[in-house]
């Protein structure tokens, strides 16, 4: 597999970020075990249309990030998100529509993000982690706060990507889907 150096610039910039914001972002929602923590998935949503490695590598990037700013818990929903956008990443390279992209990945982040709060809370114990709320309340909360930041954070990634796509730093076809872009995507590779 041959990696561009574009792209290679790309996935360390996006990684970079994905991993500082955490750090210095001063707008955080911490309820516990929900967190929010504005565009931290933005430089992941911009790496799935870099390429499937890219996005990967920027969330490995993002759980570090979480690592070193919040419990483990956090970071392991951080780890979590290699799947949604490697999902994406294809998504966006087989040309899907961009709302399917959007709701699919969607899904995928706050299943996700549930299951791990499960998980965790089965190990260590309910009480620690729910803080005397039920199960189904705490996977509620989760999956709706979830939902919401994943959203607000694809529109910070979709105004960031309006001016790289017009510098032609990320193909501009990749924003539109449906036949006419596929034919680029492929002229472009």
């Amino acid at each position: 597999m041959r990696v561009k150096t574009k792209e290679l610039t790309l996935t360390a910039l996006l990684t970079a970020l994905a991993i500082i914001i955490p750090m210095v972002m001063p707008v955080k929602v911490v309820m516990p075990p929900f967190t929010a923590t504005l565009a931290s998935h933005t430089p992941l949503i911009l790496a799935m249309f870099v390429s499937p490695l890219a996005a990967i590598l920027t969330a490995i990037g993002s759980a570090i990030g979480f690592f070193f700013t919040f419990s483990p818990i956090v970071a392991a929903r951080a780890a979590t998100h290699v799947f949604f956008t490697l999902a994406g990443a294809y998504m966006i390279r087989k040309k899907s529509h961009p709302v399917w992209t959007v709701l699919v990945t969607l899904v995928l982040h706050s299943l996700a993000d549930m299951a791990t709060v499960y998980v965790a809370a089965s190990l260590m114990g309910m009480s620690g982690l729910l803080n005397n709320n039920t199960m189904g309340l705490v996977q509620a909360w989760l999956g709706l706060g979830t939902a919401v930041h994943h959203l607000v954070d694809f529109f910070i990634a979709y105004l960031i990507m309006i001016p790289l796509a017009k510098a032609k730093i990320i193909n501009p076809s990749l924003l539109k889907g449906g036949k006419q872009s596929r034919e680029a995507v492929s002229s472009h590779q």
